[in-house]
């Protein structure tokens, strides 16, 4: 059975889109987003618009977040890059810097994971025998620790789209101030880095680090054979070390039914039951044999997939029972291997939306599930070890030693640009989400924002799914949340809350109203349909008691539908101001009724 992320209560903003997010001016207090030039005014992802129900539904060609999060080894920092624009908007230190030194030496970080709200997690390997760390960064927001109002953090000032970590106005640079070789919470300076946190013992090397679907994460150990889970609020360890005899984690991807796949250098698969985990029973599921090594992993169409340098890659079907016989069990460790054909894998791998598989190292190269090659294209950066896909199905490769990325066109292979990053970009891992929102929590996502026009207003109610084309099928599911300023700049500043459907009494206040909503497919992967949102404020309750009784019922709605038409201005009937007097209208008083289905009230 499929898992849903499990919400957990936060002290801080973690909105995963860098979307241009649309907002628009109305004059009046009320809107209800019903077809597709209502729903265009926000931004969607990974969802689109089905025209025969006028509803929103989930894509068939995943997507993920237009960013894509470069860990540069060489100099312990990751940044952030905007795949729309090609612009790097951010860099973060990931530890105190001291001078430039490659790829295997120092902290060293390497490996990230991206959660379902865009905020990235970064592990620094240590090959300097300390412990390693882990760190999170929102993808906006922040925590304001100096309490000056807004958040400082990386940006790029002179709009250059690079980073220079010269200048502190563009990247502000830890300094361990009590001397103690540990990266305290009190010396974070950038202001969107929530935590970092040591994990493990000494000499551990963390290589593997992924996110489970309850939205905690995950961290393996090379060196010491084992794996930790990591809260991701605050990154306290909860479990761990889980051990995995005879397997030294290098890479791992969790699927969405909970099952973490890890991947390593030598011939062994790795299984562990995240589900488990809390239990008695050990999480641990055991190993498998891998025909030759492994190195990179990906997870699509119901398998997984793990690449080797200069070789086919390894396709692993586990509902496919090795031999002739026994039907499978559901054990994940009963499955089969094979070869995809004409060397299809160099080193790193990933997955597009549409499951086929790209990959990477002194060539890149894209395959269909079935091993048919698509396109293959020279590298032209150095040696690559990480391979990523953004939202535009676009690849992008690492240089790792030529201090650069290059980006290609996913359909066709061509190469689109060569960007400098930092030092040795490595980069081993689900760097843009693709993962995460494809696999580990199929999500799409919309957000719009609504100005009212005037500061101060008071959002009192949320409903939706109100048409009939509304619809969750069982096991799928609609997430509504709100969050309201009077300065549309300062939203991200705000955390989200859950809406109840239908219920007033929201307590929303500010000019600007931003909705996001969150839809999730069933365990056979079928859609709800989003078909409807509307937003109430305390002031238009009394523009729906067209009849002026104290009470909005049953009169007032079939008033309002009984004078379908154009309207005069500033007709009371016209109750979205639009000139037309419609069913929109009395549907968009329902929210505002006294009684249960707008039951007539009794004379008092």
């Amino acid at each position: 059975m499929k898992m849903i992320r499990k919400a957990k209560p936060s002290l801080f903003v973690s909105l995963g889109l860098t979307l241009a997010i649309a907002s628009s001016a109305v004059s009046s207090q009320e809107v209800v987003y019903t077809i597709d030039s209502d729903f265009v005014q926000g931004s969607l992802n990974s969802l689109e618009y089905d025209a025969l129900t006028e509803s929103l539904i989930l894509s068939e060609t995943g997507s993920t977040f237009p960013v894509l999060w470069v860990a540069n080894a060489g100099e312990d920092s990751v940044s952030k890059i905007n795949t729309d624009t090609d612009c790097e908007e951010a860099r973060y230190s990931t530890w105190f810097f001291t001078n430039f030194h490659g790829a295997y030496s120092g902290p060293a970080p390497s490996r990230t994971a991206v959660d379902i709200e865009g905020n990235v997690y970064v592990a620094n390997r240590h090959f300097d025998n300390k412990p390693p760390s882990v760190m999170k960064i929102l993808a906006e927001g922040g925590i304001d620790r100096n309490g000056n109002g807004v958040i400082d953090t990386s940006r790029d000032v002179n709009g250059d789209c690079s980073i220079d970590r010269n200048d502190p106005n563009e990247m502000p640079m830890p300094v361990d101030t009590n001397g103690n070789g540990i990266y305290d919470a009190d010396e974070i300076v950038d202001e969107r880095i929530v935590w970092v946190k040591q994990v493990g013992d000494s000499r551990g090397l963390g290589r593997s680090l992924c996110i489970a679907p309850d939205g905690n994460i995950w961290v393996g150990m090379y060196s010491h054979s084992e794996y930790y889970r990591v809260d991701s609020d605050d990154g306290t360890v909860l479990n761990g070390p889980i051990s995995t005899p005879g397997h030294n984690p290098y890479g791992c991807l969790v699927d969405g039914d909970g099952i973490l796949w890890s991947a390593t250098l030598s011939s062994t698969m790795a299984v562990i039951d995240t589900n488990l985990v809390d239990t008695a029973t050990d999480p641990f599921l055991g190993t498998k044999s891998i025909r030759a090594s492994g190195y990179g992993i990906a997870l699509a169409n119901d398998k997984v997939y793990y690449g080797r340098s200069g070789r086919d890659f390894n396709e692993y079907d586990p509902n496919a029972p090795e031999g002739a016989a026994p039907v499978n069990d559901g054990n994940p460790l009963t499955g089969q291997f094979t070869l995809a054909p004409n060397s299809n894998s160099q080193n790193g791998i990933s997955a597009d939306g549409d499951g086929n598989l790209i990959s990477g190292m002194f060539t890149v190269i894209k395959t269909q599930p079935d091993g048919t090659r698509v396109w293959t294209t020279p590298n032209p950066t150095s040696t690559s070890v990480g391979v990523a896909v953004d939202s535009n199905q676009n690849v992008w490769v690492m240089g790792l030693n030529s201090n650069n990325v290059a980006k290609f066109d996913g359909a066709t292979g061509n190469q689109l640009l060569i960007k400098p990053v930092g030092a040795n970009p490595y980069t081993y891992s689900d760097s843009t989400g693709f993962a995460a929102r494809n696999v580990t929590d199929r999500s799409g996502i919309w957000i719009v924002t609504r100005d009212s026009g005037s500061p101060g207003t008071e959002w009192d109610m949320v409903s939706w799914n109100n048409e009939p084309d509304g619809d969750i099928p069982p096991g799928s599911s609609i997430r509504v949340r709100y969050r309201a300023s009077d300065v549309e700049n300062q939203l991200e500043l705000i955390n989200y809350q859950d809406a109840s459907n239908g219920n007033p009494g929201l307590g929303a206040v500010g000019r600007f109203m931003q909705m996001r909503v969150e839809l999730r497919p069933n365990d056979d992967g079928v859609s709800p349909h989003f078909s409807d949102l509307a937003l109430s404020t305390l002031a238009e309750f009394a523009t729906c008691d067209v009849n002026e009784d104290g009470f909005v019922d049953r009169f007032d709605l079939n008033l309002i539908t009984s004078a379908s038409g154009p309207a005069a201005t500033d007709d009371p009937l016209d109750i979205d101001n639009n000139g037309v007097i419609n069913r929109l209208d009395a549907r968009a008083c329902v929210d505002s009724c006294s009684n249960a289905r707008c039951a007539v009230t009794a004379p008092q």
